[in-house]
């Protein structure tokens, strides 16, 4: 993969940005680490265009979105930040190479204009991962999630890599999401014992590469969990469907009983052992 240059998993929890979380973002200091850790190499790797799909941009039941506003900006004003801002541009030829070549797989992705509701608004599952890695201002596509099921997912990323491998655009791709959501009494969603054993499997999976295990999770398990990043790993898996890759997972941490995340995957040669097209 000559264009694609790093996939990564990462939370977006607004406590990470220190403007937001003053003094309680010392209870996430491993993942602002690995946060900057990750930072370092998407400049060092100077991408001409960032992919991110976020569980937060409105979904459709039956379809992808992907913003396609002149101006794509956001800010953390939500949070009591609105000096924590972002501005760019999409990239709209990518756009509509993702959009065709999801197409070509039966998978809708539908372009949402600036006369619709949020269609240039980054929200805060893109917004926080931007806040680490948007050191400089980078043309992005953003995509939803679907209730379309995990392996249109899949194929989504399959037809995301191949879109930017096909206009030879250096891309990085951002899986954002938080894991499960039930970690321990007082959690957001509450607590399930559960939970625990969902983000263990999620690290080891991403630990590992073994990315045939997303399509193994046991669906109790995943529902129990409450988590909001597991269809962007599905995308971020497709993207390296018949390749090689090098995975690693930078830290894992859930202090307030949501699990967060921070990983990284690159992309190497072709290797057909590792196509799950026909799962």
């Amino acid at each position: 993969m000559e264009y694609l240059k790093l996939c990564c998993v990462t939370p977006h929890p607004p406590i990470m940005v220190r403007e937001v979380g003053g003094r309680d973002a010392a209870d996430v200091q491993s993942s602002i680490d690995a946060m900057e850790r990750l930072a370092d190499e998407v400049e060092s790797i100077g991408p001409e265009t960032i992919v991110i799909m976020s569980p937060h941009t409105p979904i459709y039941a039956d379809a992808f979105t992907v913003k396609t506003a002149p101006i794509l900006s956001g800010s953390l004003r939500m949070f009591a930040a609105p000096q924590v801002s972002y501005t760019t541009e999409p990239d709209l030829e990518l756009v509509d190479a993702i959009a065709d070549a999801a197409g070509s797989r039966g998978v809708r992705v539908e372009k949402v204009s600036g006369r619709e509701r949020d269609a240039g608004e980054l929200d805060h599952g893109i917004m926080v991962p931007m806040y680490f890695l948007g050191r400089k201002r980078y043309p992005m596509v953003c995509l939803s999630m679907s209730l379309l099921d995990y392996r249109d997912h899949y194929q989504l990323g399959i037809a995301m890599r191949d879109a930017v491998e096909s206009i030879a655009r250096t891309v990085v791709f951002v899986a954002s999401g938080d894991m499960s959501h039930r970690l321990k009494p007082g959690a957001p969603a509450g607590f399930s014992p559960s939970s625990e054993e969902f983000d263990r499997q999620m690290v080891d999976i991403m630990t590992t590469a073994q990315f045939a295990k997303l399509f193994g999770l046991d669906p109790f398990t995943v529902d129990q969990a409450g988590e909001c990043g597991l269809r962007s790993v599905f995308t971020l898996a497709g993207a390296m469907d018949g390749h090689a890759v090098e995975s690693s997972v930078l830290s894992y941490e859930g202090p307030f009983g949501v699990g967060y995340m921070v990983a990284r995957v690159v992309p190497g040669e072709p290797d057909p052992k590792r196509g799950l097209v026909s799962l």
